[in-house]
């Protein structure tokens, strides 16, 4: 995928949680595909069954209450994705990858079957969705440090999530440093918790309660629920 275009939605936290239904309605709005969802929980599978299973019953309850069917892909791992009768995408119009490592996320889908559907599915009209993590992988290729795990749905986009979790050092370390680590072809853009970008193939809004940093060279932009911002 080469373009900014296409079916996007990408959180900075709060998956599968109930302020996230009008975003997901949006982007899920004429979406090619059955109207079905594809959970993608490889993100967090190095911790262990419990917690992936964890994730796959939260996406579905979460689905089930807006009348939203689902189902959740068995991918924890590299070998997981590299069997593509666990790529069962071909009919979703949506797959929603949930959080956990961005590192170990690329690193477990890049090249495989699964990765190959996620791409098919996006290219045909349906809707790429992740959060933290998930959201990150959707970013520009070949970055440094914090951006390293873009497989480049986004070209020419960078992702930072949590992005006003000023309580941890390591956003108030990459609030200030990360953006400027990027080249100047590449804009940045930083999603807060509880809160989401989304497209629906032509047009890119703001929901949640949070703000999403936005540079490009020396273009900030901060943005709130319901404005819009260009592709």
């Amino acid at each position: 995928m080469t373009s900014q275009g296409g079916r996007f939605l990408l959180l900075g936290s709060g998956e599968f949680e109930p302020w996230s239904a009008e975003a997901e309605r949006f982007a899920l709005s004429g979406a090619a595909g059955d109207g079905s969802v594809a959970i993608l929980a490889t993100a967090c599978g190095r911790e262990g069954d419990a917690v992936f299973e964890r994730w796959n019953a939260m996406g579905l309850a979460h689905y089930a209450s807006l009348g939203i069917t689902a189902h959740a892909l068995p991918v924890r791992n590299r070998a997981d994705a590299l069997d593509a009768r666990a790529a069962a995408l071909e009919d979703a119009s949506m797959v929603f990858l949930s959080g956990g490592s961005p590192k170990y996320l690329a690193e477990s889908i890049a090249g495989t079957p699964v990765w190959d559907g996620v791409q098919r599915l996006l290219e045909r009209g349906g809707v790429f969705a992740g959060c933290s993590a998930g959201a990150m992988v959707a970013g520009a290729t070949g970055m440094r440090f914090p951006f390293a795990s873009g497989l480049g749905l986004l070209p020419t986009s960078a992702f930072g999530v949590h992005w006003d979790a000023l309580s941890a050092w390591w956003i108030r370390w990459l609030r200030d440093l990360a953006p400027r680590r990027l080249p100047s072809t590449v804009r940045f853009i930083g999603v807060a918790e509880n809160t989401a970008i989304a497209s629906d193939g032509a047009t890119w809004r703001v929901f949640g309660s949070g703000v999403v940093d936005m540079r490009r060279g020396h273009e900030r932009l901060a943005l709130r629920a319901g404005e819009a911002f260009p592709r």
